[in-house]
């Protein structure tokens, strides 16, 4: 799959950021690394300014989200299911390591939530404090997906590791992670709905049962220990103790009143020599 030109990679690694300036048509080719420190003027706000951040601030205090929870994995979903073919999509990450996902537009509309059902109406991917987009794969999904799988610098950090699939969605990223033998991967993600009837089912289809094996790395031998978390980062930094050594994020940010929350999540949840990649 193409990179957009000049697409940009935000890498911390070790509390440095790194820049990966992606300026070539294709990830075989070279990804020129950047290192830096923040050394910016920045000039003083003008009332307008802060009058905007006031009322922003003042936005986000009085917004109410949804308490994190953990969802634990059905038993069926357990020993692996099968999905009709024209219900799924396939992203090849690489010659060998695929993943299958349901098609969200062949869900039974019966079964989502109201808050689902209302975005899907307004054709909205957002409606704050209420659905986070979950239902659609964002293209720099696929793009990380094939960092992960293809770049074998990327790829061995994987092994043996405690992966966060932050804002997962469909699951992609966490099920790579499990594909590229992680030893512990959490999926998250705002809305339950998004988690039960979706990424729940795809992580029973590409890692579970007998023909989940087909698409694993061929050294996995052991399925990597699951969680499934859904509800808001705030709650999720007090309710989840795990520290983790990657933390994956593709296109999850939608406004800067969450801004502050990511932030004090990344700092909280990656180990102090752990690796995150907020891809954007």
């Amino acid at each position: 799959r193409a990179l957009v030109p000049n697409k940009l990679l935000v890498l911390i690694q070790n509390r440095t950021c790194v820049v990966a300036n992606c300026d070539s048509t294709s990830l075989d080719s070279k990804i020129r690394f950047t290192m830096f420190t923040f050394g910016f003027k920045v000039s003083e706000p003008s009332n307008e300014d802060s009058e905007e951040v006031v009322e922003e601030k003042s936005s986000q205090d009085s917004q109410t989200w949804f308490e994190c929870s953990e969802l634990v994995l059905p038993d069926d979903l357990r020993s692996g299911i099968t999905i009709d073919p024209d219900h799924l999509h396939v992203f090849l990450a690489s010659v060998d390591i695929q993943v299958e996902y349901i098609n969200c537009l062949t869900l039974d509309k019966e079964e989502l939530s109201q808050d689902v059902l209302v975005a899907e109406h307004d054709h909205s991917d957002l409606v704050p404090g209420q659905y986070e987009g979950g239902l659609k794969v964002w293209e720099c999904t696929f793009d990380l997906g094939e960092l992960m799988a293809e770049r074998e610098q990327v790829t061995k950090l994987f092994k043996g590791a405690t992966v966060l699939d932050l804002g997962c969605g469909s699951g992609i990223l966490g099920i790579l992670a499990a594909k590229l033998d992680a030893a512990k991967v959490v999926f998250q993600d705002y809305n339950k709905d998004v988690i039960k009837k979706v990424t729940m089912k795809n992580y029973s289809i590409n890692c579970c049962g007998e023909e989940s094996e087909e698409g694993m790395s061929s050294s996995s031998t052991v399925k990597p220990e699951t969680k499934f978390y859904c509800g808001d980062w705030g709650s999720f930094v007090e309710k989840d103790e795990t520290q983790y050594d990657v933390i994956l994020t593709a296109e999850t940010i939608y406004s800067t009143n969450s801004y502050d929350k990511l932030i004090k999540l990344f700092k909280s949840k990656l180990k102090p020599d752990g690796v995150m990649y907020p891809f954007v």
